[in-house]
């Protein structure tokens, strides 16, 4: 099952109406964690239909120090960045993401660690307890939602959400990480949205997304990904 609008044209609470017209249900306690689908977009899994959701304000640091920092997390190892939490300059804590069992559902939690204006979070391929919980799919000027299965986390990965205060503060991301990764594997930029993906060392992918959004702070998603196969991204 696939719903896509354009963000101009329909309220956020449309997408969630959506799931609630299908039969899928959020239970009253769900949390929300951002992972990194296969073709390298943000995956927001649980009970948020925005990326940044919950995020306090944006942060005051510069493109070169956010993505910096996304380094010293993330890599070179994505699965250990829980390690490096504690030392980040985005002052993280933990605070995984838990999503209860419901019926043969069983309990699913996700390691994730949350600031005043970042979250960080790890998936090592274990999505057995996210099977059908809702998910959304912010990208560009689109967001998608639906069920969890036919849209899914890929392969081991690190994720970092930073809200900037605007889009402005978002556009210099992509610099910073040419300088620290070389050049995109592509890159697109335009007056609302920007994404592109980088090649890292050992068969890693870095992924960034800034999506349209209706004003206020700018949400950006940062992962480091490493897939068993190519993406068609």
């Amino acid at each position: 099952m696939r719903l896509s609008v354009a963000l101009h044209h329909l309220p956020r609470i449309a997408g969630l109406a959506a799931l609630g017209a299908s039969g899928l249900t959020m239970p009253a306690r769900a949390q929300s964690v951002t992972l990194t689908d296969d073709s390298g977009r943000p995956l927001v899994v649980g009970g948020a239909s925005a990326l940044g959701s919950g995020l306090a304000g944006p942060a005051t640091t510069n493109a070169a120090e956010i993505v910096a920092e996304f380094q010293r997390l993330c890599l070179p190892d994505p699965a250990g960045a829980g390690a490096r939490a504690a030392a980040s300059s985005l002052a993280l804590a933990p605070a995984d993401a838990v999503f209860p069992a419901e019926g043969k559902q069983p309990e699913a939690r996700v390691a994730q660690w949350r600031g005043r204006s970042a979250s960080l979070s790890v998936f090592t391929g274990d999505d057995a307890g996210l099977k059908k919980r809702a998910i959304a799919i912010t990208s560009r000027a689109y967001v998608t939602t639906g069920p969890y299965g036919p849209f899914k986390a890929a392969g081991t990965q690190c994720n970092l959400v930073v809200s900037l205060p605007d889009f402005a503060a978002a556009t210099d991301v992509p610099g910073a990480l040419s300088a620290a990764f070389g050049t995109p594997g592509k890159l697109v930029v335009k007056k609302t949205f920007a994404d592109g993906y980088w090649s890292a060392a050992a068969g890693t992918r870095i992924n960034f997304t800034a999506p349209t959004t209706s004003g206020g702070p700018q949400p950006v998603h940062l992962s480091a990904q490493i897939l068993e196969k190519d993406s068609n991204r």
